[in-house]
């Protein structure tokens, strides 16, 4: 049985960090089928682009396939994120963005760090770094973005969703591509907007807690 090995990078509070952590690490999934609607829907969530149903099951099911993260690392010391991923038993590690004058040569080093430890998928989760080529060219990495891209890139997806004239907001989890916000979409989940933007912050997060480990496991068939 193969176990799948994913690095999480993160720069803040690392919600959706926790939330990766607790629902995929150290765990064993097999694929029970097509993906229902019906959870999502439940939750008040339209989603697109999972294809597969998993279900959590033991290391001696012989259909199984594994998740560790084997890495949390911030660009940032003070993260909140270092302590989650700490106190969930996951190794964490510290790439000062700061300490680089050059975003090439931090890139550089991150991939370095990150080659040690064979990966087979890196999450960014709120990781507030523009990417150069010499990281996008390097690892085979996943991003989740709050708006419905390619609408509203960038660091105000969530303001600039609610401030529009759309009726419906949501998430978006793509593979990440030399240009920001752009690679191709892998799932994507809708909510309907909310008079309040805390209130509708609060709904983005809760989708995005809830999309994210799906579309890891839905990344993972393919690499």
């Amino acid at each position: 049985m193969k176990v799948r090995k994913i690095a999480i990078l993160f720069s803040g509070n690392g919600s959706n960090l926790e939330s990766l952590i607790r629902c995929l690490h150290k765990k064993y999934f097999k694929r029970l089928g097509e993906f229902s609607l019906k959870d999502s829907q439940a939750r008040g969530f339209l989603i697109g682009g999972i294809e597969s149903e998993f279900v959590e099951t033991d290391k001696e099911d012989k259909e199984a396939f594994g998740v560790e993260v084997v890495l949390a690392l911030s660009n940032k010391a003070n993260a909140y994120g270092l302590e989650r991923a700490k106190n969930l038993g996951v190794k964490t590690q510290v790439l000062e963005s700061v300490k680089f004058a050059r975003r090439e040569d931090f890139d550089r080093e991150l991939v370095g760090i990150l080659k040690q430890y064979s990966l087979d998928l890196c999450v960014l989760a709120g990781f507030m770094r523009i990417l150069t080529p010499i990281f996008t060219q390097a690892v085979q990495a996943v991003n989740i973005h709050p708006s419905l891209l390619p609408l509203f890139k960038g660091a105000n997806g969530i303001k600039e969703s609610f401030e529009s004239q759309m009726k419906l907001g949501g998430v978006s989890v793509h593979w990440v591509s030399d240009e920001l916000d752009s690679g191709e979409i892998i799932a994507q989940g809708v909510v309907e907007k909310d008079k309040d933007l805390e209130n509708y912050e609060s709904k983005i997060h809760k989708l995005e807690h809830y999309l994210y480990p799906l579309a890891v496991l839905e990344a993972l068939k393919k690499v």
